[in-house]
């Protein structure tokens, strides 16, 4: 199965959600919950993708090992 994303973009992706989460630490009581609603909703889909990507990653691997 051919990766949706690349290493660098799974990495680009983590990033970014980290940074969204550093939002949430540092401003909880700042934001409007219809911000915090869109926040969640990018987070999913960040977190999401990077995450495919790991277990596709993984799937991968330990196909190829099994394979030797």
């Amino acid at each position: 199965m051919a990766h949706e994303i690349t290493l660098q973009q799974a990495a680009q992706k983590a990033e970014q959600a980290e940074t969204v989460l550093q939002l949430l630490k540092f401003y909880p009581n700042s934001l409007t919950e219809s911000e915090i609603e869109a926040l969640a909703f990018l987070l999913s889909s960040l977190v999401g993708n990077a995450s495919a990507w790991l277990a596709e990653e993984q799937a991968r691997q330990e196909a190829e090992n099994d394979q030797r």
